[in-house]
């Protein structure tokens, strides 16, 4: 014996849910609204994406050239401290040798005048150019 209550539903549930909200939205003008919303939802987020996109480029490219003369000085400064090394550790055998000429027990004062005047400044362990 079946019951009123235990007979079975007319359709799916979702179905009758589908029904409802139509019903509540006022028809197909109700839900061409919301499915506009949900459209217009996704354009707005695909808008601000490509905003964020741009406004990140458009401040990366100064830091980009900015890194890249920094990149270049760089290059540029270790050079310069490769060429001030060399002529550091030139002057330094330079001083050394004149040092160990002037301490020496029979140094005389015109060969170490002559020495200084013609030996090279800096010429001691200096690459060629």
């Amino acid at each position: 014996m079946m019951w009123a209550a235990d007979a079975p539903p007319s359709g799916p549930a979702w179905t009758s849910i589908l029904v409802t909200v139509v019903g509540v939205l006022g028809g197909g003008g109700g839900l061409a609204a919301l499915i506009g919303l949900l459209l217009q939802r996704r354009k707005f987020r695909a808008d601000a994406a490509d905003v964020l996109t741009d406004t990140a480029l458009t401040l990366l490219e100064p830091l980009k050239l900015r890194v890249r003369e920094l990149e270049t000085e760089v290059r540029t400064t270790k050079d310069n401290l490769g060429e001030l090394s060399d002529s550091v550790a030139g002057l330094t055998a330079t001083l050394r040798r004149w040092r160990a000429a002037i301490l020496h027990p029979d140094a005389k004062v015109e060969q170490l005048r002559k020495m200084v005047t013609t030996e090279p400044v800096g010429a001691g362990s200096r690459k060629p150019d």
